[in-house]
């Protein structure tokens, strides 16, 4: 493997619609949230960077619950109850052994931010807020800490005007999008194919190609935002939204 080359590293597939993907700021995970089509019941998935499962999947006990995000290796939900008769809710788990951290329906998350949720009591609108320690569940005033935001490695492609030289010759439709690694580009692009699309990726340097593949066909429509990126490892949603293919550049 060389890193001219673009290698596919897995390809998982959900039992139902993908809803929001959320990244470990801290440890190679990757968060899933799916959700049921008749019940909108959310289920939740976390697997590493290679596509291996290391949390079985849990359901919510409520359609309320969702990602809000995850962190050194635990999960963090929310439960969203605003004007209606459902209680807000806050639960953490610990993602390795699956045991729920700390759960609790009078607290609303206000944010989450490096080792700590920001979070109110439910029923105080406004005044002290409490600091939810993720690793034990254990809380105490706001005051008490001063709160730093989590580190994002994640990078998103950007659309780019000028197409280059070598891609001129392409077939394409739509945006052309561009990010980078090192030295070397990611370009990413729609082609029309029998009243279908493709979605391809390529890499160059500044002069030429280095390599190009289709990563995925047959879809009716084109993709809004391709994909997101960390460090040379990149992350597509398929259109159907029920697969996540990982490549390696």
């Amino acid at each position: 493997m060389t890193k001219y080359t673009i290698n596919k590293i897995f390809e998982k597939a959900f039992p139902t619609n993908i809803w929001k993907i959320e990244v470990d700021s801290s440890k190679p995970y990757v968060a899933v949230e799916t959700r049921d089509v008749e019940t909108t019941v959310a289920s939740f998935f976390v697997f590493d960077f290679d596509g291996n499962c290391i949390m079985s999947p849990c359901q919510a006990d409520g359609k309320e619950w969702t990602l809000d995000s995850i962190q050194n290796g635990y999960l963090i939900l929310k439960r969203v109850g605003e004007q209606t008769p459902v209680q807000e809710g806050i639960r953490i788990i610990q993602i390795l052994n699956n045991e729920v951290i700390f759960s609790s329906y009078e607290f609303v998350l206000l944010d989450v931010y490096k080792d700590y949720i920001h979070a109110r009591h439910r029923s105080i609108s406004s005044g002290e807020s409490i600091a939810i320690d993720i690793k034990n569940g254990e809380y105490s005033s706001s005051a008490e800490h001063q709160f730093e935001m989590a580190c994002n490695k994640i990078q998103f492609p950007v659309t780019y005007q000028q197409i280059p030289r070598f891609l001129k010759q392409e077939e394409r439709i739509g945006p052309l999008w561009l990010s980078k690694y090192g030295n070397h580009y990611l370009w990413c692009y729609h082609k029309p194919k029998n009243d279908h699309f493709e979605l391809c990726l390529a890499t160059s340097n500044l002069n030429q190609i280095l390599d190009q593949q289709v990563i995925l066909q047959n879809m009716d429509k084109m993709i809004p935002q391709p994909y997101f990126q960390l460090g040379n490892q990149i992350f597509f949603m398929s259109f159907n939204k029920r697969e996540i293919v990982s490549y390696l550049v």
